[in-house]
């Protein structure tokens, strides 16, 4: 896959990895939500690209990725690293993102193209401490 098949617009949502069911609980279900943006990515070069996670309100966050090409049944992986813009609400963010590109299925009917892997959160901010990790899921418009 290069850069260029990323281009475009995503919708990204990280969730707590929590193991409890929530079971019929739509609260505890929104609960497992760790963030939710919009995510726009642009290409670089072939392997290269930059991306902006827009949060809302005004907190955005610059991704700079690299796609790592697969081997075998390993699917390529994208390893990119998220920081806050400064005088925003994202002002001191860095977040680290494993992900890999989810394979299309010969059978699958409407298949979105899919990414799906782990952020950690690098350095405090806020409440928040490092080194607390979500999953998350990308999903192309």
């Amino acid at each position: 896959m290069s850069a260029d098949k990323l281009k475009g617009i995503w919708t990204y949502r990280s969730f707590n990895n929590i193991t409890a069911e929530v079971g019929d609980d739509p609260k505890k279900a929104l609960a497992l939500i760790f963030g939710e943006g919009v995510l726009t990515i642009k290409p670089m070069s072939e392997s290269l690209f930059h991306a902006v996670l827009d949060f809302g309100g005004g907190a955005a966050m610059d991704l700079y990725g690299e796609i790592v090409p697969g081997v075998g049944v390993c699917p390529e992986t994208l390893i990119i690293t998220g920081t806050g813009r400064e005088n925003t609400s994202t002002a001191k963010w860095v977040y680290q993102y494993k992900g890999y590109v989810v394979p299309q299925w010969a059978e699958g009917v409407k298949q979105v193209p899919g990414i799906v892997g782990t952020v950690i959160r690098t350095i405090p901010h806020g409440t928040g401490k490092a080194g607390v990790v979500a999953s998350f899921v990308m999903l192309k418009r």
